[in-house]
């Protein structure tokens, strides 16, 4: 499941996919990481703050089916 978001003037992007998370920390290195989600200390979801500069970006990593 990915989602993105407005808030404030920034988006947020929401993603369990790992390719995503992968992509992001490799290609996007201006997204910051505002939140980790774990369940039984395995990190299942990833939050991260997305400017206003990159908004087209963060909707088409949304869109991208594994």
């Amino acid at each position: 499941m990915t989602e993105v978001w407005k808030m404030d003037n920034d988006y947020c992007l929401y993603t369990e996919n790992r390719d995503i998370m992968k992509r992001i920390r490799r290609y996007y290195t201006d997204f910051e990481i505002m939140a980790e989600y774990f369940k039984f200390d395995k990190l299942i979801g990833i939050q991260y703050k997305v400017p206003i500069k990159r908004k087209r970006s963060a909707f088409r990593l949304a869109k991208i089916k594994h």
